[in-house]
């Protein structure tokens, strides 16, 4: 990549952070914005504002390219692309409610209005199939009184990341899915990923409900396959001599299946997998289809944990204690969230 456009990141929690640092590290001009004061005053001082593995010392390296401010117009003409890093929380019918990313869309929109330059703006945070095209798009235009496609560009590109290694996974990503309002918008995208990553990824581009549907359809996959080795395991405990790693490490050499995400462990947790899994069976029922498949990996999700806190407890004589070492999600990370580890204690 010969030329380096500054990019600016709005969000600057767990996930923005950490891709604000390594543009920056990999020589772009970076302007992060987010509400946060403190946020904003540790990232100007190169400090981390949130706990990651390699995010200090990569801050520090970088912190002649990166700014940061509370003031997202600031960011956005001081910039030739934004990427949009938000929460999306969850919602008590099990889908995402885009409330931060339409803020986000009405201040950039109100940004662009008086920038002449073409801007590319990128989605990243997890959202629902048509959020993008109907929800940010829409607020992008009346704000900014442009047109997309003509004035500025638009992308859905969410991250497949993982607490704890969101550096090394940002940087070395499986491959690069590129939601794109048109093919201008999708190829400036994917030269700016190809300037910022250490491995040379396939691209899958493709339109912007797609991408959106790609995204919780990879999740909600892998924790099917997690619940599979989870309920063989339950079988293995019950029969004499039974293995659950024998079976599934068999299992995964048949090329059909493979060995990702198959081993019997406790149930799986964090702050995506539970929920693209439900945001799934969300959608199916919105649409009218049965969400029978989702709605049975959750349940039985719920199971693994009652099974293991009955089994521990069928051990443990009256007035005794257990122990329970590590209480986040994973390794590496300091998020409880959905953990078996905390909802077992």
């Amino acid at each position: 990549m010969t030329k380096r456009p500054p990019v600016s990141i709005i969000g600057l929690g767990k996930l923005g952070a950490c891709i604000a640092a390594c543009f920056a590290d990999k020589g772009f001009t970076v302007v992060g914005a987010d509400v946060s004061a403190r946020t904003v005053d540790l990232v100007n001082k190169g400090q981390a504002p949130v706990t990651e593995p390699g995010l200090a010392e990569m801050l520090q390296r970088a912190h002649s390219r990166l700014r940061a401010t509370q003031d997202i117009a600031d960011a956005v003409s001081s910039t030739e692309a934004t990427l949009i890093v938000v929460p999306t929380p969850s919602t008590d019918e099990g889908g995402f409610t885009i409330t931060y990313v339409l803020e986000a869309a009405k201040s950039i929109g109100r940004a662009l209005r008086s920038k002449p330059a073409y801007h590319l703006v990128v989605l990243t945070s997890t959202v629902l199939p048509g959020s993008t095209e109907y929800g940010m798009i829409r607020v992008l235009e009346q704000e900014s009184g442009k047109r997309c496609g003509k004035d500025f560009g638009v992308c859905y590109s969410p991250e497949f990341i993982a607490l704890g290694q969101v550096i090394k996974d940002f940087l070395n990503p499986e491959f690069l899915l590129i939601g794109e309002y048109d093919e201008r918008s999708g190829e400036q995208l994917a030269e700016l990923y190809r300037g910022v990553v250490d491995n040379e990824p396939e691209v899958a581009r493709m339109s912007l409900v797609n991408a959106e549907l790609t995204k919780i359809s990879v999740n909600a996959y892998v924790t099917m396959r997690i619940s599979f080795a989870n309920m063989v395991a339950a079988l293995s405990e019950q029969l004499p001599g039974g293995d659950v790693d024998t079976v599934t490490s068999a299992l995964g050499l048949d090329t059909r299946i493979g060995r990702r995400y198959l081993k019997g462990a406790v149930a799986y947790g964090g702050p995506c997998f539970p929920r693209d899994n439900q945001a799934l069976a969300y959608l199916a029922r919105q649409l009218g289809q049965r969400a029978s498949l989702a709605e049975a990996v959750h349940d039985f999700n719920g199971s693994t944990n009652e099974r293991l806190a009955t089994r521990v407890l069928g051990m443990v004589p009256d007035g005794g204690s257990v122990a329970i070492l590590g209480l986040s999600y994973k390794p590496d990370s300091n998020v409880i969230e959905e953990s078996a580890g905390f909802l077992l204690a």
